[in-house]
């Protein structure tokens, strides 16, 4: 399956083209914004929350999308449908701004890898980065960031990497945000200091209604042996247990953590059924 993304079309000023055509059509240009929304049985997920934070991410950096949520929505349909797929995560960028013709709109199958079972089961490895992430609330490309949290990755072996600020405190995944928890607590960075998820958002909100306190404060990197459990959310991963950070082990089993993967699962079946 995630070789399909290098087979399919694409989406460039909302006329399908071939992948072949995506190299003489794409051109890296700063600044981007973007969004990485997962489709499930054909359906774009949270694509309400999804477009509002791209309308946020433009209007951090001055523009304004030139297109409705009703029009992308038919798009990332057409999209799926011309590569005969219902289960995906598909991308767009916006770049261009001031160049003539712009702005520029790729939407595009995005290379798709969704965590196991086993990893749903038994937790991920992560450790930290010291890195901080300018304009967190915005989703615009950095590179730089990506470059440096791959590396560490793929050096040791990480599902994630755990960015740590100049005051020595994690505030969130390379692509994810991160939640700790302390006997019935759940813990995050405060919003100011995060890109504001979708699934984060989700999960504060299903969290509140279900009697599970969760609290926005600041997570010193040192104080990562007091926390019992950890998990990353996003997209891809929806809630994912940590089983390390570090050398520092946690617990994938925690019975908050559980809960809370089966209440936010719910909310997903609930979403699609409207």
């Amino acid at each position: 399956m995630g070789d399909r993304a290098m087979l399919s079309k694409f989406m460039f000023h909302w006329e399908l083209r071939n992948t072949q055509e995506f190299g003489a059509c794409y051109k890296v240009r700063v600044p981007a914004c973007y969004e990485v929304i997962r489709v499930i049985g054909g359906k774009a997920l949270f694509l309400d929350e999804h477009y509002a934070r791209l309308e946020g991410s433009a209007a951090s950096i001055g523009k304004s999308l030139p297109f409705t949520i009703e029009e992308l929505d038919r798009h990332i349909s057409e999209l799926m449908q011309a590569n005969g797929v219902q289960n995906y995560n598909v991308k767009f960028i916006m770049n261009g701004f001031e160049e003539e013709g712009g702005p520029y709109l790729y939407l595009f199958m995005n290379p798709t890898s969704y965590p196991t079972e086993e990893m749903y089961r038994d937790g991920v490895a992560t450790d930290l980065l010291r890195i901080v992430r300018k304009n967190p609330h915005a989703k615009i490309i950095n590179q730089s960031l990506r470059d440096q949290a791959d590396a560490l990755m793929a050096e040791k072996e990480l599902f994630e990497a755990l960015l740590v600020n100049d005051k020595e405190e994690i505030t969130e995944g390379s692509k994810s945000n991160v939640f700790f928890i302390r006997g019935d607590v759940c813990y995050t960075c405060p919003s100011e200091g995060v890109l504001l998820g979708v699934t984060r958002q989700r999960i504060l909100r299903i969290a509140k209604e279900g009697g599970i306190e969760i609290r926005e404060e600041s997570i010193p990197a040192g104080s990562l042996s007091s926390f019992d459990a950890a998990f990353i959310s996003g997209t891809s991963p929806k809630i994912l247990p940590i089983a390390r950070i570090g050398e520092i082990p946690m617990n994938p089993d925690n019975p908050v953590l559980r809960r809370l993967m089966a209440v936010y699962d719910e909310e997903i079946r609930k979403y699609l059924a409207r």
